[in-house]
């Protein structure tokens, strides 16, 4: 079916009329799939849901949406009642907007590049990438691409690569934004945040006009129309929780997802690069076109040599054995920082030895402690039973240990999510735990034995 209203635009209004309540990511695809003409057959299907669960969520939603609208709504005329919704909101914004910008400018666009880094790292040093860098800005130059998401493994480098990344194209953007979502801001103190960087000019004290999420998510869209801007969001997975097999947008955060729909979905000339521990497979339902996804592996061996040869002024450690130990890391570059700054560990030239004494360093332990609290309890039985195995495992020798396997689906995109970020090596057909990785977690089970 080709709706002439994006689908993303009806996801917005239905956001604001149930607010402060938010659809799940169920009930999302469930609109989705009305909008794109699927029973919930196909639905069920598609998604791996008992069909009668998805008609149940089918039928709570065109109640909450009558109740929401005051009008009555059902899976016959959703698509026509919404269309004519959106078609009478926009002629009603355009003719605001227009009104506004005759009443007083907010807009200040003849000014010059502008960069602002706040808490970005320091990537002088930076070594290796190149691939990386170079699929980025492929990626970047093509008018459809909204969203760039370069997911991997705590310490893989995807703050430094994104870093590296904005600094190397920043003359084709007007203006850079980097920001860290360590601490995540609410989402209108973000867009006016954003708003007052770009050059959105307004006297608080004059300006009558309402600072609601859906104005200010407006504006903010003008801006990137208006001007060719990158946005920079540096840990994603700050705003996300992973419940059981599904990964959602945590409660006080749960309007980024209007947000992220808003860049992904409209006309602009923008573009919005972000940094994620997990893979947020929320974002996966858009056009490969619009979102791209960069799962960040271990270094390549001439970037590890170059980093050990900056991290080691050690001569008596033999290159072989350097290039060893990163293989028994993954070529992770925060483990190999952290592993050249204890170089003791290597005086018996053992390194299986020299492995297991480095899972004894706090910093290494609480990585990979770290790692394990965004796997899911499906991804976690995986790598535990990849742990205590002697030998590699196929999907059908690893499936016959899981308890949770009940999906064929669910668990082949688990070990995908967990190839892709380096914890899992797969090698022809056949898998195995990332060394370091497998000596930690036997420690680990050892300890909770005893």
């Amino acid at each position: 079916m080709n709706n002439s209203v994006d689908f993303e635009s009806v996801l917005s209004l239905i956001d604001k009329a149930i607010s402060p309540t938010y659809l799940n990511p169920t009930q999302e695809i469930v609109l989705r799939e009305v909008w794109n003409g699927k029973t919930y057959s196909k639905m069920a299907y598609d998604y791996n849901y008992d069909p009668e669960y998805i008609k149940t969520v089918g039928c709570n939603l065109w109640q909450t949406l009558s109740r929401a609208f005051d009008e009555q709504i059902n899976k016959s005329n959703f698509v026509p009642f919404m269309r004519q919704k959106i078609g009478q909101l926009l002629d009603e914004k355009l003719s605001q907007l227009q009104k506004d910008r005759s009443l007083s400018p907010a807009y200040c666009f003849d000014k010059p590049k502008l960069y602002n880094w706040t808490t970005a790292p320091n990537v002088q040093n930076f070594v290796g990438r190149q691939e990386e860098l170079d699929t980025l800005s492929a990626w970047s130059e093509n008018t459809d691409c909204r969203l760039i998401v370069v997911s991997g493994m705590t310490g893989s480098g995807k703050t430094n690569l994104v870093t590296k990344f904005a600094d190397t194209v920043k003359r084709k953007f007007d203006c850079v934004i980097w920001f860290s979502l360590s601490q995540p801001p609410s989402l209108i103190e973000l867009l006016n945040r954003y708003l007052n960087t770009i050059g959105y000019h307004s006297d608080t004290s004059q300006d009558s006009r309402p600072r609601e999420l859906s104005f200010l998510l407006s504006e903010f869209i003008e801006c990137l129309r208006q001007q060719k801007v990158l946005l920079v969001l540096d840990g994603l997975q700050h705003i996300l929780k992973i419940e059981g097999a599904s990964i959602c947008y945590r409660e006080e955060y749960e309007g980024y997802g209007q947000f992220l729909r808003s860049i992904v979905s409209t006309d602009h000339q923008s573009l919005l690069l972000t940094t994620s521990r997990i893979k947020p497979k929320l974002l996966e339902y858009y056009a490969s076109s619009q979102v791209k996804f960069l799962d960040l592996q271990g270094l390549k061996i001439q970037a590890v040599q170059k980093l050990m040869n900056f991290y080691n002024d050690d001569t008596s450690i033999k290159e072989e054995d350097l290039l060893q130990l990163s293989n028994s890391l993954n070529n992770n570059p925060q483990l190999l920082k952290i592993a050249s700054s204890h170089r003791d560990l290597f005086w018996e030239e053992d390194i299986e030895q020299a492995t297991r004494d480095l899972c004894l360093v706090q910093a290494i332990s609480q990585l990979l402690e770290k790692e394990l609290t965004y796997l899911s309890p499906l991804e976690k039985e995986i790598v535990y039973w990849l742990a205590i195995s002697c030998s590699p495992l196929t999907l059908t020798e690893l499936g016959k240990y899981i308890e949770q396997v009940r999906s064929k689906l669910k668990f082949v995109g688990s070990m995908k999510s967990l190839v892709g970020r380096s914890l899992v090596i797969k090698e022809n057909d056949t898998y195995s735990l990332m060394p370091i990785a497998k000596v930690y977690l036997r420690r680990k089970l050892v300890k909770q034995a005893l």
